[in-house]
């Protein structure tokens, strides 16, 4: 106290840190004037979502070279830190930012950005959570970022204005606030028991906290893997994930696919590795059990699966487990398991991008659309041998087949921490997964090298997509795809993004 003021609350500031999240806001804030002001200028406000991206993620790296990691902002004098930039929260921000800019660059030119302000603040909004949960360091603060990266997908999914659109949105709201009262209650329950919302003193109150008390946090947590399980599609929770990307424009599918999944994961990660170490030994288990369920029901569905969307969407639920499963031999070491998990997520969000902007651009030039089964893939090595190499090395990725060595080396190096931690079981229904990923990756790949079927005389022609693409759509396969390659040249970037900066 000085003069009669107090003083230990006041929270110091570091703007630079929160740069990238800051940069994001301004960009959202300038759409919405632009357009009020300028109305109609469509190509403008393009140029200000994009220069938000971009200026974020320049941000991102300026802090990183400017400051020694990990560095932390809003403190008070007498208490933690509630924004921290480690190593972790670098690697989690430039996945999602990466990610973000690709989706932006996908539908700039599809049905699903008309409303050009609407989408491109909506998107905007959703990144800036994302990013600002990377760094999170309280627990007020990850919920508000993860619900703001969540929400407005629910308004970019309805921006379709269709009956498909309504329905998906619809569940995807409901989905929602399902998964956020599970959330809450878990984080009640928490606080209850440990008596602190900041992770740093959370994590040493695993030590202190025994009988009931103990049982009450652990229980806690538990919910709260739950709720976040939602937004992450783990199994049992991610049911809603195929007919929530079937009826969405399929960028905004690539969005839920990348940046939503980013958010999710770096909530759990944030969550148990710095804000409950000591309690390792008790939830590695649940997050064991919730990989190898969600990986295993992931790929037994997709191996069903005609619509390519839809493929996605189950694949999608099969990698997140494949994100949780180095947390699972957390007790083995909480740095090699958080730098696994975070490098599968990279590997991850590259080889997605690159196979969605491929369906989105046969999307677009097939008559059925996003409705599109895996056949409109056939011989598409014939006609767009650009977009063909580009799936069939997305794909690879996916699968860890060679020449996809990023996809390989992620999974290995998700398998080392579960390994050294003696879950050899584990590690079995793992690589039984891995099995049963090659069978629809090489049935998807092999349809891009099969000879298309000729039509019947007198018939309708094949559907033949046209290398017919915008500026916007050629840059996201172009970042995608060279995103895909240059991780597979380095591979050190998947192995450990970072080195030990956790923070």
């Amino acid at each position: 106290m000085t003069d009669g003021v107090v003083t230990d609350r006041v929270q110091s500031l570091d703007w630079l840190l929160l740069a990238p999240v800051v940069v994001l806001v301004a960009a959202l804030l300038a759409v919405l004037v632009t357009d009020a002001v300028l109305p109609g200028r469509r190509r403008l406000l393009d140029g200000l979502a994009v220069a938000g991206v971009l200026g974020a993620g320049a941000g991102l790296a300026l802090a990183a070279a400017a400051r020694d990691l990990p560095a932390a902002t809003l403190c008070t004098s007498a208490g933690p830190c509630s924004y921290v930039t480690s190593g972790l929260t670098v690697a989690l921000q430039g996945t999602a930012l990466l990610a973000a800019l690709v989706v932006l660059l996908l539908a700039l030119d599809g049905p699903g950005a008309r409303l050009r302000a609407e989408h491109h603040a909506l998107l905007l909004a959703a990144v800036a959570g994302a990013v600002a949960l990377a760094g999170a360091r309280d627990l007020a603060t990850m919920v508000v970022a993860l619900e703001t990266a969540s929400l407005p997908v629910v308004g970019l999914v309805a921006l379709r204005r269709d009956r498909r659109g309504a329905e998906a949105a619809l569940k995807l709201l409901l989905v929602s606030v399902a998964s956020l009262g599970v959330l809450l209650l878990g984080l009640a329950l928490v606080y209850a028991a440990a008596g602190t919302v900041h992770l740093q003193p959370l994590a040493g109150a695993g030590a202190e906290v025994a009988g009931p008390h103990r049982a009450l946090l652990l229980l806690g947590l538990g919910l709260v893997v739950a709720g976040a399980g939602f937004k992450l599609s783990a199994m049992p929770f991610g049911w809603w994930t195929p007919d929530v990307y079937a009826g969405s424009p399929p960028p905004v599918a690539a969005l839920l696919s990348t940046v939503s999944k980013v958010a999710a994961a770096a909530f759990v990660l944030v969550l148990l590795v710095l804000g409950a170490p000591l309690l390792a030994g008790a939830w590695t288990v649940l997050v064991g059990v919730l990989a190898a369920v969600t990986m295993t029901v992931g790929n037994l569905v997709a191996l069903r699966q005609r619509v390519a969307v839809r493929l996605l969407a189950w694949s999608t639920v099969a990698q997140a487990g494949w994100v949780l499963l180095p947390l699972a031999g957390a007790a083995a070491g909480l740095a090699p398991a958080a730098r696994a998990a975070a490098g599968y997520l990279l590997a991850y969000v590259v080889a997605s991008l690159a196979a969605f902007t491929v369906v989105v651009l046969v999307a677009r030039h097939h008559p059925d659309g996003e409705r599109h089964t895996l056949e409109a893939h056939r011989g598409l090595v014939r006609r767009e041998p650009v977009a063909a190499v580009a799936l069939a090395f997305a794909l690879a990725c996916l699968a860890g087949l060679p020449p996809g060595v990023m996809g390989l080396v992620a999974k290995v190096v998700a398998l080392g921490p579960v390994v050294s931690a003696g879950g050899w079981l584990l590690a079995v229904v793992a690589a039984v997964n891995v099995a049963l990923g090659l069978a629809y990756y090489l049935r998807w790949g092999a349809l891009l090298l099969a000879r298309p079927e000729e039509p019947d005389a007198g018939g309708p022609a094949t559907p033949r997509p046209t290398w017919d693409v915008t500026v916007g759509e050629g840059l996201a396969l172009g970042v995608s795809a060279g995103g895909c390659l240059a991780l597979s040249v380095l591979p050190a970037l998947v192995a450990g993004p970072f080195g030990g900066l956790l923070g």
